[in-house]
């Protein structure tokens, strides 16, 4: 199939504006969390027409370089610190995935008796379980959410002072990946219920992505299974392969 010259030139302007575009931001003209010019005014700082601009921009946007907030601009997105990302590492999904920072976490704790969902959930008859929420903040603000159910018959959870949530949430946050021989991930999009609009209160997306986690211990049982909720513009997920 020939091309067509025409629509090829238009595509080789958005392509030179995305690079002039980065290396903007790669040379610290426009830091992280910085505003970009409006459109007609980068629009003539580049000498193109703002339709290749919006070009650009879109896949700037893709590309998780840019975040476009609505009515308010383009920002260059802040970048996930290296040592918090990567989906193949067994740790809290929520930290790997948020854009935003965590200044602190708010939990609340219930103790469930077994039930049909509750045995769904761990695959086997669990007298009793611990549900309990958490809801990240960043700036007093609540930037994303999760509700756990854990499981109260294996050993290591008699170390734990369930009356102590500090103690409680850094088992959740952080032990339980050293007891935990392994996890399974599931991402998904997901509309923003009621309930998810609840537990993210603020929050104004419209649509969540979810990471649905189970741990399971050396004996292959459930110990935890976990929806976190992350609003979609806020989440990024990057996962490291190699050969």
């Amino acid at each position: 199939m020939v091309e067509n010259n025409r629509s090829n030139g238009r595509a080789t302007r958005y392509a030179i504006a995305y690079n002039k575009i980065l290396k903007m931001i790669k040379d610290g003209l426009y830091p992280e969390g910085s505003k970009f010019p409006t459109e007609p005014i980068l629009a003539e700082q580049l000498g193109i027409s703002r339709s290749t601009l919006r070009q650009a921009l879109r896949l700037l946007q893709e590309d998780g370089i840019l975040e476009a907030k609505k009515g308010i601009g383009n920002f260059v997105r802040k970048t996930l610190n290296i040592d918090n990302v990567g989906m193949e590492r067994m740790s809290n999904p929520f930290y790997m995935s948020c854009i935003d920072p965590i200044d602190y976490v708010d939990i609340e704790m219930e103790v469930q008796v077994s039930s049909e969902h509750i045995d769904r959930i761990f695959n086997r008859k669990t007298p009793v379980a611990l549900a309990i929420y958490r809801y990240y903040k960043s700036e007093n603000r609540i930037i994303g959410s999760c509700f756990s159910h854990v499981a109260t018959d294996f050993d290591y959870i008699n170390t734990i002072d369930l009356n102590n949530h500090a103690e409680v949430l850094e088992f959740l946050e952080h032990n339980i990946y050293e007891f935990g021989l392994s996890s399974a991930l599931e991402i998904r999009l997901v509309p923003a219920t009621e309930n998810i609009k609840e537990a993210n209160s603020g929050n104004e997306s419209s649509y969540y992505q979810m990471i649905i986690e189970r741990i399971s211990d050396k004996t292959g049982n459930i110990i935890a299974y976990s929806k976190y909720y992350i609003p979609f513009e806020r989440a990024i997920f990057k996962v490291f392969r190699k050969q």
